[in-house]
Formats: structure tokens, sequence, C-alpha cells
């Protein structure tokens, strides 16, 4: 019966971590976007410059 204990302590924490995880992925994705609009356009602005 102990081990059985240790893994719902083990499950509940990954649960908390995956759950934070979860909330926080979708800011880091929007934060990174602008940052990749940025680079695409200065790409095409040197791929335009090279032709």
């Amino acid at each position: 019966m102990e081990a059985y204990g240790l893994l719902m302590i083990a499950a509940v924490l990954f649960c908390v971590l995956l759950a934070v995880l979860w909330i926080c992925l979708p800011f880091a994705v929007f934060g990174i976007k602008d940052r990749l609009d940025t680079l695409i356009k200065l790409q095409r602005e040197v791929l335009k410059a090279r032709l």
C-alpha cells in the first residue's frame, strides 16, 4: 500500500506540472510569433536585395 501512495503522489505532481505547462505554452507561442514574423520579413528583404 505504501508504494501505491508514492505512485499517487508522483501522478499528482506530474499532473500539476502538466497543467502548468498547458497554461503557459500558448503565451510562449504567441510571444515568439512576433519575433518569427520579424525574422521572416528580414529574410525576405535580404533575399530580395540579392536578386
